[in-house]
């Protein structure tokens, strides 16, 4: 039976890091009525432009969870981001949001890159495979979930330019002012997250 303390959700099927909507709604992070704005636009679609209702459902939740995860001085450094790093900030974000996020990135991705060895799907599998006999979250997740969870982790760190095929790199294009940021901000993790 299952007894890992640590909470998981599967709330990370719903998307990556989400950075086109994230583009999308960058002039309205910093405002104090933000969740109303995204809120309307569930029916609106003006600015995120999601083509059904549904997802546009389930992609504002997460949205609205990832935004509140997050400080008011965090998203204030985000406006100032070029597109490389806008992604490794929304990568961040996941890994602030979702503990799963966290655990396989630590536990599987960052031991792999430190080893030069590459990342595969079956390796993200055999850590959900572990968690799902000690995490009752995880253990009553269906198959189709845990393969979502999987595709979906491994798009987020292609994305954040961490993955190529199946080899692990360190991102390009980053200024150094912006892991000045996380080193400042007692978040340093993030750089040995990034392979730094």
């Amino acid at each position: 039976m299952a007894s890992n303390k640590q909470k998981y959700d599967a709330n990370f099927t719903a998307g990556g890091i989400f950075f086109n909507e994230f583009s999308n709604l960058k002039p309205y992070l910093l405002e104090e009525d933000f969740e109303e704005i995204i809120k309307n636009d569930i029916e609106e679609n003006k600015i995120l432009a999601i083509t059904t209702l549904s997802a546009r459902k389930r992609i504002v939740s997460e949205i609205i969870r990832r935004h509140k995860t997050m400080s008011h001085h965090f998203w204030d450094f985000f406006q100032c981001v070029n597109d490389p790093e806008s992604k490794l900030a929304l990568f961040y974000v996941c890994l602030k949001t979702y503990p799963i996020a966290f655990d396989l990135h630590f536990q599987v991705t960052v031991k792999k890159q430190i080893l030069g060895a590459e990342l595969t799907d079956y390796d993200i599998q055999m850590r959900l495979d572990e968690l799902s006999s000690i995490s009752e979250d995880v253990e009553n997740w269906s198959e189709t979930t845990i393969r979502k969870i999987n595709t979906q982790y491994r798009t987020a760190i292609k994305d954040a330019g961490l993955l190529t095929k199946k080899k692990l790199h360190q991102p390009v294009n980053v200024n150094p002012m912006f892991w000045a940021y996380f080193k400042e901000n007692n978040e340093s993790w993030f750089l040995e997250a990034c392979f730094k």
